[in-house]
């Protein structure tokens, strides 16, 4: 094992030494930034943080700065969010945030794509946009000379157009993956559909969901099946009442053969409070949500509390945290919920990411969550066998459950690169 790392490292480096242009040699189709070096004028250093953006397009019609691969290398931090808009486009906030001979220079700006826009559509107006904010730095450099500013049309008049949907957005989606061997196969369908309705006051959802999962095994000549489905509704009426409080409705319906619930569904009131005004949700969220819930059940089997239906009331609270910066990105909760006719039948959930750029060109990316369970109700009376253990058709008993992902990465090299090659 430590031979074959050793000879894949080697590998490595000898395919760089041959393959890369000799020391020295730089190649560019770039004209502009070509131009400027040879005139000897400084060029404003930009690092481009945004994960929803076409980064090469913009890379590519911006050829008049110098795009940095890592941001403790830029003069500009260009920070790049967006959300979902009321009638189905995207809000973009593109923050300009001034480092080095910029420091204390920001700007923010935004664009907003509609529904109807196509991808080269969105991505040209952004990056007009982007282009837009760039001229206070540009202007402090050598570059002003060439900073030319042109309005070529007088925007029209807005004129209100009436919605036949009124603010109700559609999405159908559906797919199939069918896999085949000698001894075994598999079939997965999923499809659905998300109705959502979202005005300045009122945040609507309706999902309904259908999934179906199929194994076949053949094991000397006789064939075993497995089947999994999970089929149900989720639904939430969601009102602003203030700046900082909302109120809203949760309903689910849920048919799962894998937690034995032949038919079950809930609703349940919920109240949330946001710490920081929701118009400042986009880069900080702080959130404390309570709900208290109605639930019927109806089981496949027997349960191990001898139920084959009941009615059960629970309650949750959830604490959440959101945080978008230039440095990286946090997002966590911790929720705890328990049934009313038992305080001993609860859950504990903690979940959390962290994406954070330690330093220049080094990242850690971390998530991980547990889960303390103590409310598996639905849980059928008997010992599973060895087929459902394998196969995975039940819910095994359980007091916990963990997961944790860590991720590591460091960048080294050229400092710029705004060549853009799209070749195979």
């Amino acid at each position: 094992m430590l031979f074959t790392k050793f000879f894949l490292i080697l590998t490595s480096f000898v395919f760089i030494t041959v393959v890369s242009p000799a020391h020295g040699q730089v190649e560019t189709e770039n004209d502009s930034i070509s131009e400027i070096s040879d005139q000897k004028m400084d060029v404003v250093s930009v690092f481009l943080d945004c994960n929803n953006c076409d980064n090469s397009f913009i890379r590519q019609e911006i050829n008049y700065v110098n795009f940095a691969r890592d941001p403790q290398l830029a003069q500009i931090h260009l920070f790049i969010t967006d959300r979902s808009t009321v009638s189905g486009g995207r809000l973009f906030t593109i923050s300009f945030i001034g480092k080095k001979e910029f420091e204390g220079t920001g700007n923010t700006l935004s664009y907003t794509s509609t529904q109807n826009n196509t991808q080269q559509e969105e991505r040209r107006g952004l990056t007009a946009m982007i282009e837009l904010g760039l001229i206070p730095y540009i202007a402090q450099t050598s570059l002003a000379d060439y900073i030319n500013i042109e309005v070529l049309n007088q925007p029209e008049q807005v004129v209100d157009v009436e919605d036949p949907w009124n603010n109700w957005i559609f999405e159908v989606y559906g797919g199939l993956k069918f896999a085949e061997e000698t001894s075994q196969s598999s079939l997965d369908i999923r499809y659905g559909l998300y109705a959502d309705y979202v005005t300045e006051t009122w945040r609507i959802r309706l999902r309904p969901f259908f999934n179906y999962n199929q194994r076949d095994y053949v094991r000397n000549d006789e064939k075993i099946r497995s089947v999994l489905t999970r089929d149900g509704f989720q639904g939430r009426v969601v009102r602003s009442i203030s700046d900082h409080w909302s109120l809203g409705v949760f309903t689910n319906i849920d048919v799962n053969t894998y937690e034995n619930i032949k038919f079950g569904y809930r609703i349940a009131p919920a109240i949330e409070y946001s710490l920081l005004p929701y118009e400042m949700a986009l880069r900080k969220e702080y959130t404390i949500a309570y709900s208290i819930g109605y639930i019927n059940r109806k089981y496949f089997e027997e349960t191990i509390f001898n139920k084959m239906e009941e009615t059960l009331f629970n309650q949750s609270l959830d604490l959440g945290v959101r945080v978008l910066e230039p440095w990286g990105t946090v997002r966590a909760n911790i929720e705890a919920s328990h049934f009313l006719h038992d305080m001993s039948k609860y859950r504990i959930s903690l979940n959390g990411r962290l994406s954070w750029r330690v330093f220049k060109g080094f990242s850690v990316d971390l998530s991980s969550g547990y889960d303390y369970v103590q409310d598996q109700l639905s849980l059928p009376k008997g010992d599973a066998s060895l087929e459902e253990v394998l196969l995975r058709q039940r819910q095994l008993a359980t007091t916990y459950g963990i997961s944790f992902s860590l991720g590591l990465s460091y960048s080294f090299g050229s400092v710029f690169n705004n060549v853009i090659n799209t070749r195979l």
